[in-house]
Parts: structure tokens; sequence; C-alpha cells
């Protein structure tokens, strides 16, 4: 599943029901990514076990972004109901003092993510 490709499609598309599709290739991506989490970790905090090791750093690169666009586009990506330890999981690896030396800040992504959209649709608009 290739979530993050449809959340793309998602965020430049005009067809109301492209989206519809693309968000639903979305939430079953994340929803494997959940069943993921609790195979590997294990009942861990981490992917990598009791500390982040190299597959939280590579799905922690794009928490960022999910929840940038949470914030500006009012939706629930990593959902405590649909996807409960994922969720746990994103807060613990945000809350890292380590990923917060490093990580960007949320609302100024979420900023760019917009900016990046309006940008988006208007190249497709012209084309």
């Amino acid at each position: 599943m290739q979530w993050f490709p449809a959340l793309r499609v998602a965020a430049i598309t005009k067809s109301e029901d492209a989206k519809a599709k693309a968000m639903e290739e979305v939430e079953e991506g994340l929803l494997q990514l959940e069943d993921a989490f609790v195979s590997i970790s294990k009942g861990k905090p981490f992917f990598g076990g009791e500390v982040i090791g190299f597959m939280d750093i590579c799905f922690g690169s794009f928490v960022v972004l999910l929840k940038a666009r949470e914030k500006f586009k009012a939706e629930k990506l990593i959902d405590e109901s649909k996807t409960p330890s994922l969720c746990k999981w994103a807060d613990r690896f945000l809350s890292d003092e380590t990923v917060k030396n490093v990580a960007p800040e949320v609302e100024k992504v979420a900023e760019f993510l917009q900016e990046l959209e309006v940008r988006a649709q208007s190249a497709a608009s012209r084309s």
C-alpha cells in the first residue's frame, strides 16, 4: 500500500471523487502501518523496541507532515479510534527530546503545505 502518493493526490486533485478515493487509500495504508507497528514493536514503545530505531526514523519523517495536514485540513489521519497504537507511537516519537531538537514545527509545516497545495492546484488548472 503506497499511502503517501495517495496523500499527494488528495492534496492536489480538484475532483472530490478522486480525493475521497485517495483518502481511503491513505486510511488503508495507515491501518496497515498500525498492524505492522503492533506486530514489530511487540508491545514496546517504538518500532525499534525501547528506543527509537531505524523504522521509527523512517516513518517518523512523515509524522510531522501528517500532523501538519491534520492541522490545516481539519481532518484526523492518525486517529486514536482507528490507529490507537500508531497514535500513541507518534506522540511518543514527537515528544522525544532528540526528535524535538530536529523536527520542524507542525505549524510552520502546515503553512508550507497550504502554500504548496495552492501552487499545485494552480499549476494543475493551467495545464
